[in-house]
Formats: structure tokens, C-alpha cells, sequence
């Protein structure tokens, strides 16, 4: 049992927000989430006044044949529960680890979504008792994205303020938030777009690295209030801009459609339980991901990260003083590095545009360097030069590569000795 749980930790964390109650769903519904290549997700939502503790362990065993983890989302776990006093909140998460906390599909219990300053000290309460009482799990805990003027809702002059204090009062294993702004109408004019998407990629990554923990990051695949529908080229943008960035996690808002349903359309699974077109898509960027760059990205770590051509959200330009020298395209980029457990550097680059094919140009630096292309399952590929373009020197490698909007493109950098 040890064994399987550990291969599964060796995946990357794809997931959902799950808003259905656990009476609704069933062990079968594993097999939509297998499919849309999701590996680590929230379980439906479990109240042990209504709902049967058999019905969800069904559930936990569907995922754990399919390596599926699970974010177990009680209502005894969640930071509301403290409303009823510590002692009462330590004794209902104390049956729901007994309940659920030992099956071998159970990455941690959720914890809340989104505290504003009159809920964050129950929400960092809630997950050092958690961690207290059940040491092997991970408290889950979503955070609010920065905005202009959100200081005054969480209660923090600066957002850096904000997500120390968390880190501090919370003791988290990850920091994970949710941005939409990305999928606003213009999100190139004005900050409620790509300005604000990319800021808050910024400010958590740099908390990150501050503290020495992953971030998550949830991406939107449901159109609603003014947020589109997104498509496949969308749905690949975020993920890879993400990742680009630094993200250790993904999760998708939402996969099932919530009832009443308001102005929330496409969801993956839609209002009549069919996979629409955006699960198909979806399906396909997870997969993709999975299959191609994830066995690599999810061992790297983030070294430095610039934008090429124009620059959001506090990202600097790319300014030639690291292994990536220079890059060129009509369209803008991310150019990302990296390096591995191993100290070896990768270089990884990103098309930033949502809608724009573009034919991008990567110049790396080294000693003699040699460029290998990470392909379909993590296999590398030298790339020669004067292949399609590419070229190379005494101290500078340099590709040319079709990027599709979002696509990304990874390599690993190798100087001669």
C-alpha cells in the first residue's frame, strides 16, 4: 500500500473544485476524472448528518485504483466548525481522520476557501490543528488573489504582509489561490486582466521561494460573471504560464455544474451530465501536460523568471543576465529558468499569447552549450545545430521553435566540459 501511495506522490497535482454533495456522485464518477487527466482533486462534499461514510470511502477506492488523491472536503474539517469552540472542532476532525484519514487515497482534509480578515485566524487555527491531529495529511486552505484595494479586506497593508503572516499563524505545507482575471474579455488593457493574473503568479511565487514551500495555483475552465468561456488554447495558456511561473499544482474552477447554475456555462460536466466541448479540451491540455513536460517540471526548481516583448504584473524584461541570453518572437514570451535536483539548468519557454501562433527564437548561454528538448514523456532530444534554424557557439546555443498560443517548450542545457 506504501509503495502505490509514494508513485503517486510522484505526479503532478491536476485537479477540480468540487461542489457536489457526496449523495450525488458516485465510485463510477472516478472514471471522468481518470479521463480529464486529473491526479489529485477534491472530493465531493461530505456532511456526516446527511451524507454515508461508506458512500465516500466508495469513492476514495475508485480514486485509489485510478492513483487519484483526494483533498477530502468535510464539513468537520472546514474552518467554520470552529464556530462551535476548539474542543468541539478537535473532536469532529478527530472522527473525520478516523472516518477517512488513514485510506491510502487521502492527500489531506480542506480546510476553507478564500478567508477575509474576520476568518483568518479561525482558518490558520483550523490547519495547525489539523496538522496536530493527523501529522501524515496536508491541510488544504485556499487563498484570496491580490487586487487593487483588497489590503483592507484581509486586514495587511501589503500582500507580501498577508501571505507571511499566513505562512507564520498556519505552518501550510502550500500556498494556493484562485485568479480569473485572465479570462476577462480584454485582459491586455487595464489591471482586471493579464496585469493582475501575473501579479499575483509574482506575489505567491515569491512567498514561495520565501518560505521554502510550493505554490498551487487555480486556473479557470467555467465562463461566468464576465470571465468567457474558455477554449483549448485558453485552458493551455494558463496552465503553462502557470507552471512557467513556478506553480507545483493546478487546480481547475470548477468541474461539475453548480445548481441553480446563474450565468456559469460550459463546465466540463455540464447541467445535464454530458462532457461538453471544454472537457475535451480539458482532457487534452491535462493530458498533454502529464505525458509531455510534467515528469520533468514537477523536480525543477524555479531559478528565474522574465517576460519577453511586453511585461505584466511586476514580471521583469528579460534581461540576458542569466543562461537565457536572449529570445525573439511577434508575439510576447516567458522565458523561464530552471535546474533540477542535480544543479543542471533547464530553460523552458512559453508563447504569452491567449490567440496567436508565433515563431519564437531562444538564444541560451554556456560553455559551448548543448541544447536537449524535452519530449513526449520526459525523453530528451539533442538539438543540432543548424537544424530548423538552431545554431550554435562558443558560448551561446540558440533554437527556433513554432510556439501555439500557451505552448510551452523545455530544454535542458548542457555545457561541454
Amino acid at each position: 500500500m506504501r509503495k502505490k501511495q509514494m508513485a503517486r506522490a510522484d505526479v503532478f497535482p491536476i485537479g477540480f473544485w468540487n461542489y457536489c454533495p457526496t449523495a450525488k456522485l458516485g465510485p463510477a464518477s472516478v472514471k471522468d476524472w481518470a479521463d480529464a487527466g486529473m491526479t489529485l482533486t477534491m472530493s465531493p462534499e461530505f456532511d456526516p448528518r446527511k451524507d454515508a461514510v461508506k458512500d465516500l470511502r466508495a469513492i476514495l477506492d475508485a480514486a485509489h485504483k485510478r492513483h487519484i488523491r483526494m483533498i477530502v472536503c468535510d464539513a468537520r474539517s472546514t474552518w467554520p466548525a470552529l464556530a462551535g469552540g476548539e474542543q468541539a472542532y478537535r473532536d469532529g476532525f478527530a472522527q473525520a481522520v478516523k472516518d477517512f484519514g488513514s485510506h491510502p487515497a487521502v492527500f489531506g482534509f480542506h480546510v476553507g476557501d478564500e478567508p477575509d480578515a474576520a476568518n483568518f485566524d479561525n482558518a490558520c487555527r483550523a490547519c495547525r490543528i489539523q496538522k496536530e491531529l493527523a501529522p501524515s495529511l496536508t491541510p488544504f486552505l485556499n487563498l484570496l488573489p491580490w487586487f487593487e484595494g483588497v489590503e483592507t479586506h484581509v486586514g495587511f497593508a501589503k500582500w507580501s504582509h498577508y501571505l507571511d503572516a499566513y505562512v507564520e499563524r498556519a505552518k501550510p505545507e502550500l500556498l494556493c489561490y484562485d485568479c480569473y482575471a485572465q479570462m476577462n474579455p480584454s485582459p491586455l488593457d487595464g489591471f482586471w486582466g493579464l496585469e493582475m493574473y501575473f501579479a499575483n503568479l509574482r506575489e505567491f511565487q515569491e512567498a514561495s521561494a520565501r518560505h521554502g514551500i510550493p505554490f498551487w495555483a487555480t486556473l479557470l475552465s467555467v465562463g461566468h460573471f464576465k470571465y468567457r468561456c474558455p477554449r483549448e488554447d485558453d485552458l493551455r495558456w494558463q496552465l503553462n504560464t502557470a507552471v512557467a511561473h513556478g506553480a507545483k499544482g493546478l487546480l481547475w474552477f470548477f468541474f461539475y455544474m453548480r445548481q441553480p447554475h446563474d450565468n456559469y456555462r460550459v463546465a466540463p460536466v455540464d447541467e445535464h451530465w454530458e462532457r461538453t466541448e471544454t472537457y475535451e479540451w480539458l482532457s487534452r491540455v491535462n493530458r498533454t501536460f502529464l505525458k509531455w513536460h510534467a515528469p520533468v517540471m514537477r523536480t525543477l526548481a524555479l531559478r528565474k523568471v522574465s517576460h519577453v516583448g511586453r511585461a505584466w504584473g511586476g514580471i521583469p524584461l528579460l534581461d540576458g543576465k542569466g543562461r537565457a541570453l536572449a529570445a525573439q518572437a511577434d508575439q510576447p514570451l516567458i522565458v523561464s529558468e530552471f535546474a533540477d535536483p542535480r544543479g543542471r539548468a533547464y530553460v523552458a519557454v512559453v508563447n504569452n499569447s491567449q490567440a496567436q501562433s508565433t515563431h519564437a527564437t531562444l538564444t541560451v548561454g554556456g560553455v559551448k552549450p548543448r541544447l536537449f528538448r524535452v519530449e513526449w514523456e520526459a525523453v530528451e532530444s539533442e538539438i543540432q545545430a543548424a537544424a530548423g534554424g538552431a545554431s550554435r557557439g562558443d558560448d551561446f546555443a540558440r533554437v527556433v521553435r513554432w510556439l501555439a498560443p500557451g505552448q510551452m517548450e523545455v530544454f535542458r542545457v548542457e555545457d561541454q566540459p
